[in-house]
């Protein structure tokens, strides 16, 4: 069910199980090749000029360089202080050994050098050298969290060993870490015994136990057999599905709303389950807006307020992976615009862009319905909606049902079906999708 697709560069779309479905097609690979040439860009040199201009300031950019010298794992010790890592299973809203598994951490300790995408100036890859001498990829912020902290685990190396492992199987580690974290969790109440594990006891922290499950997992062996459909029907095979934190079946990523209201949102109406990159909304709790696509500040605890301003930034994100363009490039709205314009050929404003995402969010909400989704699917797992005894949000419980009514209104959304209204539909241009949706 997290069967990811792997790239010879070292980069995986691992998320929903697409290397799942490939399998099931006796699909192995995907070679792809080509020529020199010049890309059929309508204005090819002014796009030249701002592409270049663009790469040089992204790569002063203050957020570029954190993630230069530090990579997406700078993120953990301010995401740990907002109570926005998740530690033991989602239970756990402080981790005390934070330090050992930061992004400085990683600089001062295993990191031997950077790693890039194609082209990129930011290069927030990690090489890293264990004890074995062997330089390898460093593990990114959802690998840390989902084979750290989430498992309570403070060891760099063996976080690294453990994302390492799921990359040689192909699996998804968000996923493998989160069910994983599931079962020790059904452990740790008495659900799970070591008669359905095949005598492994499965303890908190226990990294030779979390190997051996990723072993099974990827071998469909014992209890692996049961892993490997993930943290859903995990739960269901034990009679707590009610336990799974999961959306619509997709395990959810490591930015614990609780932390950061938003992503409540995020998670909840992704068109593909609990997925972070759909809208990495955490970034505006933590003060990175775009007042030029008018999305604005509220406080990381906010409730309905905020509602309107996550869909816009579902709506612009749409634009950025329509583009294959990466969330960590810092490109202000305007050079984004001016490439876009240039390169099709189009006289595009920030309010044109916003219309094309929330366009396209509409229509793959709409090819959801079609399939069956309704306003029963937008929620979060039970986890979520209970607060923190410890750490920077204890107390805090999200107010869901207020920012799912508050979302609605503003997306234009039907809160009875959780269908586009037709009015929303046609002012989109949607008409087709009208007669497809409502007859």
């Amino acid at each position: 069910m997290y069967a990811g697709i792997f790239c010879d560069h070292g980069r995986t779309a691992g998320r929903t199980g697409l290397g799942a479905v490939m399998g099931a097609k006796n699909l192995k690979a995907v070679a792809v090749f080509g020529k020199k040439g010049t890309l059929p860009l309508v204005r090819s040199g002014v796009y030249s000029g701002v592409r270049s201009a663009s790469n040089r300031a992204l790569k002063h950019d203050n957020q570029s360089q954190v993630m230069h010298e530090l990579g997406t794992a700078s993120a953990a010790n301010y995401s740990e202080y907002l109570g926005a890592m998740p530690a033991r299973y989602y239970h756990q809203g402080s981790f005390e050994n934070v330090d050992n598994v930061s992004g400085a951490k990683m600089s001062e300790s295993i990191l031997s050098g950077t790693s890039a995408c194609h082209a990129c100036v930011i290069a927030c890859g990690r090489v890293v050298t264990l004890d074995d001498g062997a330089r390898r990829k460093g593990p990114e912020y959802e690998t840390i969290v989902s084979f750290g902290p989430n498992l309570l685990v403070d060891d760099l190396a063996a976080i690294t060993r453990l994302g390492e492992l799921c990359d040689r199987y192909g699996m998804d580690t968000i996923s493998a870490g989160n069910t994983i974290g599931l079962a020790f969790y059904l452990y740790e109440q008495g659900v799970i015994t070591p008669k359905d594990t095949g005598g492994l006891e499965l303890h908190w922290g226990d990294v030779e136990v979390i190997e051996k499950l990723i072993y099974l997992t990827a071998r469909r062996e014992g209890i692996g057999e049961v892993l490997a459909h993930g943290s859903l029907f995990l739960g269901r095979y034990f009679g707590r599905e009610e336990e799974a934190v999961q959306v619509n079946g997709l395990e959810v990523a490591y930015h614990d709303p609780r932390g950061v209201s938003g992503m409540a949102l995020s998670y909840a109406t992704s068109p593909r389950g609990a997925c972070h990159n759909q809208s990495d909304y955490f970034m505006v709790d933590w003060g990175n807006t775009n007042e030029e696509a008018g999305i604005g500040y509220f406080s990381r605890h906010d409730g309905g307020e905020k509602s309107a301003n996550v869909a816009r930034h579902q709506d612009w994100r749409t634009v950025y992976n329509s583009l294959v363009m990466c969330i960590f490039a810092n490109i202000p709205t305007e050079s984004q615009l001016e490439l876009i314009n240039a390169a099709c050929g189009l006289a595009w404003g920030p309010g044109d862009m916003l219309l094309a995402g929330e366009r396209a969010w509409n229509l793959k909400r709409a090819i959801n319905n079609r399939l069956g989704l309704t306003r029963k699917n937008d929620r979060l797992p039970k986890a979520l909606l209970e607060p923190y005894q410890e750490g920077g949000s204890a107390g805090y419980m999200i107010p869901f049902d207020e920012m799912i009514r508050a979302y609605y209104a503003a997306r234009g959304w039907d809160l009875g079906t959780g269908r586009p209204t037709k009015k929303k539909l046609i002012s989109l241009g949607l008409n087709d999708v009208v007669k497809d949706l409502w007859g």
